[in-house]
């Protein structure tokens, strides 16, 4: 075999895989639940985004949201679809105001850290939300934390409920939100003896809620699957090209002995 027509197979193979993924951006979601809870395991905010993409929505999809550049990320996940479990093997890249990610399932969850503002027993902190994206079902729900008193938002809280973790959470109605539309939220609270929420709930029940259960923090933010097929094809390049000149040394030692 000439070396240009292997070149060529080889990729004809690869490069396509690992451009392969050739995904849809994202301009509209069906819905987008946003669960804040301060004070749960850091002394910070847990942000939980969890959202589906629209019924016939093209896959892989590659979806972009709003980044806090002050927020920690803890994980990027993937809703699979066959068992609805949660999977951070998705490609994620976090930018300066933005995340994007390419996810082959049409529901998703980001997490990430918020830092508060503490002074002695008072802590607030601000979200919002903005993006190129609209929303057909957008929802917000806060979590109290354990031990919190004067709890109070801005806008004010439409609804509290008790949950069966033995925490309050304040719900905000589902409303559209379009392209472009902010969406502000200013959350203070006082709390006597510093603790964490996780540090008192009771033992998770099996089988837990994708929505309301933090996904196991990722040790990346998942394989460059293009990447690797990348290394992957250049590494059979170089096989490639050894086993021919070895092959060429050997049929030229013996035409030589002859």
């Amino acid at each position: 075999m000439k070396i240009l027509p292997l070149f060529v197979l080889l990729l004809a193979v690869f490069i396509p895989t690992s451009q392969g993924i050739a995904e849809t951006d994202v301009k509209v979601m069906d819905t987008l639940i946003v669960d804040l809870w301060p004070d749960y395991d850091k002394a910070s905010v847990l942000v939980l985004l969890t959202g589906t993409l629209p019924v016939g929505t093209p896959l892989p999809a590659r979806v972009t949201l709003p980044f806090p550049e002050s927020a920690r990320l803890n994980a990027v996940a993937r809703i699979d679809a066959r068992d609805g479990k949660m999977k951070d093997d998705i490609l994620s890249s976090p930018g300066p105001g933005e995340l994007a990610f390419i996810t082959p399932d049409p529901a998703f969850r980001v997490e990430y850290y918020l830092p508060y503002t503490a002074k002695d027993k008072q802590r607030s902190f601000d979200f919002t939300w903005q993006a190129d994206l609209s929303v057909r079902k957008f929802r917000v729900k806060v979590q109290h934390p354990a031990g919190a008193n004067a709890f109070r938002t801005d806008p004010a809280m439409s609804e509290i409920i008790r949950d069966e973790d033995g925490l309050n959470y304040s719900i905000f109605p589902v409303q559209i939100l379009p392209a472009g539309q902010p969406f502000k939220l200013h959350v203070d609270y006082t709390i006597d003896l510093p603790r964490l929420s996780a540090q008192n709930l009771p033992p998770p029940n099996p089988g837990p809620s994708p929505s309301t259960v933090p996904a196991k923090p990722p040790a990346g933010h998942g394989l460059d699957w293009p990447l690797l097929a990348i290394i992957a094809g250049c590494a059979l390049m170089v096989l490639a090209v050894i086993w021919m000149v070895v092959t060429r040394r050997s049929g030229a030692a013996g035409t030589g002995g002859r």
